[in-house]
């Protein structure tokens, strides 16, 4: 008896140890679920953009590109931004080798799916393309209007293929980005931000920010009032800045996926800033003008996409009298060192050197009212526009002997035999803070 107990116990002990190593066996024989499309594409994301020529174009089952016929168009690409952080609200961005497009969808979340570095195959067919203030996007036509994809259509035109692989942007400086660069992942270098302090976005609305390289060229800062991040303050210092390329009727953009696209940034390194820079885009902005004579003003205005001040004494016909002033916000210079001032001028209508056109500093007018009551210095170094509307760099003008609370102004005269017109922009007052 004590034989068989022994022997059952020992089957039982046995049995166990079978189940066990099947058990273990199992979970170290388990394999990720991995994604498949189970088709291919058929073209690249720069021939499907090539068919489209603005407006709205319906993608039917036959594309005709290159004189090649492609029967159910498919490409692939790339996820190289989505919604996880806000800032691309409902968006996804995918590029391959030849090129970038923006996606818009109507799901919420869509990061749990798409992930950054993920292979998507996109089904055309029953898509829709058009633009967006320049940039082409893939969305939907619904019932005549323009919409998002709908969540529920989505699976059936999207589809994952094998699992998320890293991504390297590619490195341009601001002056290398071109239309070819829309809706790609790229990467500047050595670049820093003119709005130090300020939060990356406002509470109500996207924000645009300002990057400048150390050569001083802009790109603007794009950030959604929805991103996780947008109340965080633009940091001091320089590093590289990683971010999805854009553009709005032709001024380029950057959006950031998160605050992981700053990298190797240096606090310690200072720079001076734009304390100035107006380029009057809707308005007159920071700066102020005041009519001393004349019904004539300085005003906002644009042409071919420059957004300008613009003053004439030139109405209806004939020449009238006027004087006006073009006066910036108050700079308190001993707050700063290294201060330089440049502009843009066009002219038209008037005399090179006829002094229609004149700029001055103040350190006793009182910001506001009639500038004739301070006393003001005039700059006498800057290059201005000699006519036919042409564009003039002012070069960088030396500010660095003002001290305490100044005004920097354009002072603009004409009478009824010489009425010239003139338009300022790109306004910059750069200095470094103490």
């Amino acid at each position: 008896m004590r034989n068989k107990l022994k022997t059952l116990v020992l089957f039982i002990s046995f049995g166990i140890l079978i189940i066990t190593s099947c058990k273990k066996e199992k979970i170290n024989n388990s394999t990720t679920n991995i994604p498949t499309a189970g088709f291919s594409s058929n073209l690249t994301i720069a021939q499907l953009k090539s068919v489209y020529f603005g407006g709205l174009l319906f993608i039917s089952d036959t594309l005709i590109i290159y004189n090649d016929t492609i029967i159910k168009p498919v490409i692939q690409g790339i996820v190289t931004a989505n919604d996880e952080s806000g800032n691309m609200f409902k968006t996804l961005y995918i590029q391959d080798n030849t090129s970038g497009i923006k996606i818009i969808l109507n799901r919420i979340g869509l990061f749990n799916t798409f992930k950054i570095g993920q292979k998507v195959l996109i089904k055309c067919s029953d898509l829709l393309l058009t633009d967006y203030g320049g940039i082409t996007q893939l969305c939907y036509y619904n019932n005549s209007l323009v919409d998002r994809i709908p969540d529920s259509l989505i699976s059936s035109h999207l589809y994952c293929d094998s699992l998320p692989k890293s991504i390297n942007p590619q490195t341009k400086t601001i002056p290398q980005l071109f239309i070819n660069d829309y809706c790609t992942l790229v990467k500047l270098k050595k670049v820093h931000f003119l709005e130090v302090g300020s939060s990356y976005s406002t509470t109500t609305a996207t924000t645009n920010r300002t990057i400048i390289d150390s050569a001083g060229n802009m790109l603007t800062l794009r950030t959604s009032n929805l991103a996780n991040f947008a109340n965080n303050l633009l940091p001091t210092g320089e590093g590289d800045l990683v971010g999805i390329f854009s553009s709005f009727n032709g001024q380029g953009q950057l959006y950031i996926r998160d605050l992981n696209d700053l990298e190797n940034w240096d606090s310690s390194i200072t720079y001076p800033s734009n304390i100035i820079n107006e380029n009057f885009i809707s308005s007159l902005g920071s700066f102020t003008q005041y009519s001393v004579l004349g019904a004539q003003v300085w005003f906002a205005s644009s042409y071919a996409g420059t957004t300008y001040a613009n003053i004439s004494g030139y109405l209806a016909g004939s020449y009238n009298t006027n004087e006006d002033w073009l006066i910036s916000p108050a700079v308190n210079f001993d707050n700063y060192t290294m201060e330089a001032l440049s502009f843009n001028s066009a002219m038209k209508f008037g005399i090179p050197g006829d002094g229609s056109l004149k700029i001055f500093t103040s350190n006793n007018y009182s910001g506001t009212g009639d500038p004739n009551l301070a006393s003001w210095n005039e700059i006498t170094t800057a290059n201005l526009s000699t006519g036919n509307y042409t564009w003039t760099n002012s070069g960088n003008i030396d500010l660095t002997s003002l001290t305490g609370i100044n005004y920097i102004a354009f002072k603009y005269v004409c009478n009824t035999t010489n009425s010239a017109t003139w338009e300022v922009t790109s306004i910059k007052l750069k200095a470094k803070a103490n």
